[in-house]
């Protein structure tokens, strides 16, 4: 078949539109191509017929490779299926290969390189533990944690080939939200990341696709507000089952102010060793306005190293004797009640809890409460605007991971009104956690010494009605 215009048989066969004729280009430039944005494009009708290009094109032709396999990744099987096994029997022509239903692959014919294109699903990504792919491609990339992403590039390897390559396709929304457009989208890539040149994002448009019914596109316009910006304009700063919809970057992150010494300051830590340790901080003006001006956000490190960041970062000082002194003032400091169990932790000074060894790094925490939804309630309340009022809670913009954390959190699909806890919640953790401790501690404000006279005299049956003199 190689005495026959491949090139010719391909733009016949794949017929593809100029956005998808771009994301090819991309896709043989870059090793780490992402094809998102709105519905409707044709991305994952990109994701079917590109395979064949590499396989036959770049194997075959190009490197004289024969049997090179390439993968096609869903979340799951019903979306392997619907997506894409459904679509195979009449997009695949027999002239092109055979499709083994069993097997979920598809296999060019002899003349074309024999190469296979395996149809597979993410349920259990440790399935593919032995497995290679010269090409990896992955339909409705957020729908994954990012640790399914560094799993598959892993497997994204073949003998002879030296540049294998990554394609992700996705509309916005998803567990996998926020580490994609970090990835593909801002570019902020961890410090770690070694290919940052390779990654390349292609936006998808409805207007992309000349096929796509006009209806279809009348049906978006008419979806509300934040879902139509994500899903007909591709804004990635909003999409379907985003928790708190109220984030507005400009509303929520502001340019840092010097904090009057009159305004109260609080501090809320949630702990990770593993999972990222998060502590912020807190001030509040005469209105009763939040202003989360500072923040710790760091994985991998020991109590007693966390407990040095937090200390430094509030102007505290070791003295000679290396306690830590000094530094702002709090009303107090609250944190994760699980800090506070013996669950078989040992500091080397013998504390039995992580409590014990912050208290004696000099960070004294208060137990916060734990109840998940309330807190979520006090949030949604501090994160609501409109026209004519500002939320009653702000961050500073070097807040940069709350900022970039809290509006990425997604509904949990069991228990709609909870956070899904597999999205990266710490920093919102920390602040429901403040949030809950300033609600509780206004229900259950002590008396003033007046109040408490005229409630002793109440108790005496006095006929005089001491409650006009109450303060209001």
């Amino acid at each position: 078949m190689q005495e026959f215009n491949w090139y010719e048989i391909w733009n016949k066969w794949a017929n593809f539109q100029p956005k998808q004729k771009e994301a090819e280009d991309a896709a043989a430039k870059y090793d780490y191509v992402f094809y998102g944005g709105s519905a409707g494009p044709g991305k994952s009708y990109f994701l079917r017929k590109y395979p064949i290009s590499f396989l036959v094109e770049y194997c075959f032709l190009t490197l004289g490779l024969r049997g090179v396999r390439a993968g096609l990744f869903c979340e799951d099987y019903p979306a392997l299926h619907d997506r894409h096994l459904s679509k195979i029997p009449y997009e695949f022509p027999e002239w092109l290969g055979t499709y083994k239903a069993q097997q979920h692959e598809f296999i060019l014919s002899e003349d074309f390189g024999g190469g296979v294109i395996a149809f597979r699903n993410l349920d259990d990504p440790s399935k593919y533990l032995s497995s290679e792919f010269a090409l990896i491609e992955v339909d409705e990339l957020t729908k994954n944690p990012k640790e399914t992403f560094n799993f598959l590039r892993l497997r994204k390897r073949w003998p002879g080939i030296e540049r294998t390559k990554f394609v992700g396709a996705s509309n916005p929304g998803g567990i996998g939200h926020d580490w994609v457009k970090q990835l593909w989208i801002e570019r902020n890539f961890p410090s770690e990341e070694t290919e940052k040149e390779q990654f390349h994002f292609i936006k998808a448009l409805p207007q992309d696709n000349k096929y796509l019914p006009e209806s279809y596109y009348n049906t978006l316009g008419a979806l509300p507000e934040k879902l139509r910006k994500a899903y007909r304009d591709g804004n990635w700063d909003v999409f379907e089952g985003q928790y708190f919809s109220e984030w507005d970057a400009e509303q929520h992150a502001i340019a840092p102010f010097e904090i009057p010494e009159t305004y109260k300051k609080f501090r809320a830590y949630d702990h990770g060793r593993e999972a990222p340790a998060c502590c912020k901080w807190y001030a509040i003006d005469y209105d009763g306005r939040v202003f989360a001006y500072r923040e710790f956000y760091q994985r991998g490190l020991d109590v007693d190293e966390i407990a040095a960041e937090i200390n430094r970062l509030s102007g505290a000082k070791k003295d000679e004797k290396g306690n830590w002194v000094g530094g702002e003032h709090y009303e107090y400091s609250v944190a994760d009640p699980a800090i506070f169990a013996n669950i078989g932790f040992t500091d080397k000074f013998g504390g039995q809890t992580i409590a014990e060894s912050f208290a004696r790094n000099g960070i004294m925490f208060l137990p916060a409460s734990n109840r998940r939804v309330d807190g979520w309630a006090l949030m949604h309340q501090y994160l609501r605007w409109d026209d004519k009022t500002k939320p009653k809670m702000q961050h500073f913009s070097t807040c940069v991971n709350s900022i970039r954390t809290i509006p990425a959190l997604i509904h949990d699909e069991i228990r709609p009104e909870d956070v899904d806890t597999d999205g990266e919640d710490h920093a919102a953790d920390a602040d429901r956690y403040f949030l809950m401790s300033l609600h509780e501690r206004a229900s259950h404000k002590p008396k003033t010494e007046i109040e408490q006279k005229f409630e002793q005299m109440k108790k005496q049956e006095s006929p005089i009605n001491f409650n006009v003199y109450l303060p209001q």
